[in-house]
């Protein structure tokens, strides 16, 4: 198990900026079909202020549902254009202490869990699928 003091560089993405408000940031991930749409995290006051289509570095972040051990398939992002639904990917990291986990699918993030779950309970290498609940968040960085 990883702890949260591990290297958080792993849990940063490098996204084309399609679409920028106060409340909002539409996505692309180069290389990918995908399209995603995030809120705007509670530090993205600057919003408007970056440039659409250059590449822009963030965290994502977002609650599961419920997390379950997958055997089967590839990381994933449901649907391909909109609001993330469905995920599956590989853990990377565990940060027990806030009881979420740093989650590799097509871009990292970290994803907390349910009350009903532990981080604990995972580990890193652990491939997982699961719901995201509404309202998952990018936060660019400066």
């Amino acid at each position: 198990m990883q702890s949260a003091s591990a290297d958080r560089s792993n849990a940063v993405c490098c996204v084309r900026l399609e679409e920028a408000t106060a409340s909002k940031f539409v996505v692309s991930v180069p290389g990918t079909e995908y399209v995603l749409q995030f809120a705007a995290g509670s530090s993205s006051a600057a919003a408007p202020a970056l440039a659409v289509g250059k590449r822009v570095w963030g965290t994502i972040t977002g609650r599961a549902q419920k997390i379950h051990r997958a055997h089967a398939g590839g990381e994933f992002i449901e649907p391909v254009e909109g609001h993330p639904r469905i995920v599956q990917g590989r853990i990377r990291e565990i940060d027990a202490a806030l009881n979420r986990v740093l989650l590799q699918a097509v871009v990292p993030m970290w994803v907390t869990l349910d009350a009903g779950q532990s981080a604990r309970d995972f580990a890193a290498g652990d491939f997982v699928n699961f719901y995201m609940e509404s309202g998952v968040v990018f936060a660019p960085q400066a």
